[in-house]
């Protein structure tokens, strides 16, 4: 889900120095001894910095990159843009009991900002670098997707997203928690999935009032039907048994049980083969 805390810290301490050093350097050079300037052409070359170097170490990482398209699910809602911030709140509704959110960002009662900050964030990159769907106009469910190379958040595409934001939201200490307890999970999908075309269920959740009625297998329903006709594994995570169990209906198979450090989280990665019958 997120990059090592370490490789976000270094490449944004790298690229702000080098763009602050250069951007003192320059300007004298043209006669422009306004800090404004300095700073306007710092922060370009900052900018610039990261994204050459994201674009560097996202080749490296991630390998295939060639997306295999794939049709949008008819029957679903797909959610707009303007319809992120509704979305938001049902994600967020629907971990508040979660052990993993629980873990990372404490009570939900007393956090409540917390968990609204981390869904935006995951739902402003899953619509940028893939599709989010509800079950129906009601948002009774949220389900967001993405594949291949985009289930890397590498620091570019969390910039250009504007999911970088939300996800600062949730405080300094919280943010160190996130990258360093997810950070496996990214090694753990490079391990079984790289060089393989494959959907990614980022994250899907339903609203605690909504819950048990259905809504959560009407999502993945429509997705294994829309990943087995484009000839698409689909790739996940979960942090329950029951939801073990839960996605084992629908056709997925453990390939590892993690654990997750700092919080001791135990973590399983599934993977749906494509329905040969199609």
């Amino acid at each position: 889900m997120l990059m090592n805390k370490y490789s976000i810290i270094l490449k944004i301490v790298f690229a702000v120095a080098i763009g602050l050093l250069v951007g003192r350097l320059v300007t004298p050079l043209f006669g422009l001894e306004s800090p404004w300037t300095s700073f306007a052409i710092s922060t370009g070359i900052t900018i610039t910095l990261l994204i050459i170097i994201e674009g560097i170490t996202s080749k490296l990482a991630t390998g295939r990159t060639k997306i295999v398209p794939i049709g949008e699910i008819k029957n679903l809602q797909k959610v707009k843009k303007s319809e992120i911030r509704e979305a938001t709140f049902v994600l967020a509704d629907a971990f508040k009991e979660d052990p993993l959110f629980k873990a990372i960002f404490g009570d939900a009662i007393k956090n409540s900002y917390k968990y609204t900050f981390f869904a935006k964030f995951m739902l402003r990159y899953c619509h940028k670098y893939g599709v989010v769907y509800a079950s129906s106009e009601n948002f009774e469910g949220i389900m967001a997707i993405t594949q291949d190379e985009y289930t890397y958040m590498i620091l570019w595409r969390m910039i250009r997203s504007g999911s970088i934001f939300p996800f600062l939201g949730i405080g300094f200490k919280s943010f160190m928690m996130a990258a360093s307890a997810l950070g496996p999970i990214d090694v753990v999908r490079k391990k079984h999935m790289k060089n393989k075309s494959f959907a990614y269920l980022q994250i899907i959740g339903v609203a605690s009032e909504n819950q048990g009625k259905g809504h959560g297998g009407k999502l993945l329903k429509e997705l294994t039907a829309m990943t087995d006709e484009a000839k698409l594994p689909i790739y996940l995570e979960t942090e329950t048994e029951s939801n073990v169990r839960f996605y084992e209906r629908y056709g997925f198979k453990t390939l590892e049980e993690m654990n997750l450090p700092v919080i001791n989280q135990p973590m399983w990665a599934m993977l749906r083969e494509v329905n040969a019958d199609i």
